[in-house]
């Protein structure tokens, strides 16, 4: 059975480094034949560090899959979606490749990210790198919990990784990833009543408030399939300094349409959109695909 790349459904972590490259023209098969040793790489500090429980994947653009692997190409794979509203812009920035890194431990990451930069060179250019952290009990800048319902033990493999032993997408995930900054000024300024009207659930406890507001972000963004599993598995984390704080919204899915489909309901129609994006902006968003390691290692 193919194995998935750790990071897709690792527990939470205290510290996340989280780099987007571009690859340079004629590099392809160069950084094609180097992508299985991120895995190893992971091996080898997992090993030497092991108390840090690091995790990792590596992913491939939408848009840069068909250059690097035309002959494999994922069933529901497409770019970040294009979608037009009046007051939220949900911008899209390709990237072509994607390297996640999280430890409880800054200096492992740090370490880790250096390798990958070695290895990579010369073919890929950095072109972001957000560190990221975790916030009080795993909360957002903005006081509540992350992932009011996010899956739990083998549920998150249900719904992040492709479930097909006689393909090559086995244990795969659909990747994709905004980077919203948030405006905390107005937002605490709002009573507590108001932020938990907003956010569909309690600050204190994460209890879903009963009925929630159409126009709440647990009732936006919480949809279910039919068997009702979460469409996607969210491993947000946040970052930020003293001067500006966001959150980078990273979701694995094994449907290729779960992110759209969340997105589609956040922008909503008319005044019954998700309320918190008043408080907060996407300035990126990108899609991606994480293979299975057996996938990456036969390359």
């Amino acid at each position: 059975m193919a194995q998935a790349q750790s990071g897709i459904c690792a527990e939470a972590n205290l510290h996340g480094l989280h780099l987007f490259f571009n690859v340079f023209d004629g590099h392809d098969e160069s950084l094609r034949k180097k992508l299985k040793y991120v895995s190893i790489i992971q091996d080898e500090f997992s090993d030497q560090f092991s108390e840090s429980m690091l995790s990792s994947l590596v992913a491939v653009g939408a848009q840069y899959w068909p250059h690097i692997l035309p002959e494999f190409l994922p069933t529901e794979l497409q770019s970040f979606p294009n979608i037009t509203h009046n007051d939220h812009i949900m911008g899209a920035q390709p990237f072509d490749l994607f390297v996640q890194i999280r430890s409880d431990r800054e200096d492992v990451n740090h370490l880790f990210a250096l390798q990958i930069l070695k290895l990579f060179a010369p073919d890929v250019e950095l072109v972001e790198q957000v560190r990221n952290f975790r916030f009080l009990d795993g909360r957002d800048f903005n006081g509540f919990i992350l992932g009011g319902d996010s899956p739990h033990g083998r549920q998150k493999r249900i719904t992040a990784l492709i479930n097909n032993p006689n393909h090559f997408e086995d244990q795969g995930s659909y990747v994709h990833i905004q980077r919203y900054k948030h405006d905390l000024s107005v937002w605490q300024n709002l009573p507590l009543s108001e932020q938990e009207q907003i956010m569909g659930r309690t600050r204190l406890d994460n209890t879903l408030i009963m009925p929630a507001p159409e126009n709440s972000h647990a009732v936006r963004t919480e949809l279910k399939g039919e068997q009702g599993q979460p469409l996607q598995l969210n491993q947000n984390m946040p970052y930020g300094d003293v001067y500006e704080q966001g959150i980078l919204a990273i979701s694995y899915a094994a449907q290729g349409n779960a992110f759209e489909q969340v997105l589609l309901s956040r922008l909503g129609d008319g005044d019954c959109y998700d309320h918190w994006l008043d408080f907060t902006q996407a300035d990126m968003g990108s899609a991606f695909f994480a293979p299975s390691i057996n996938f990456l290692k036969q390359l």
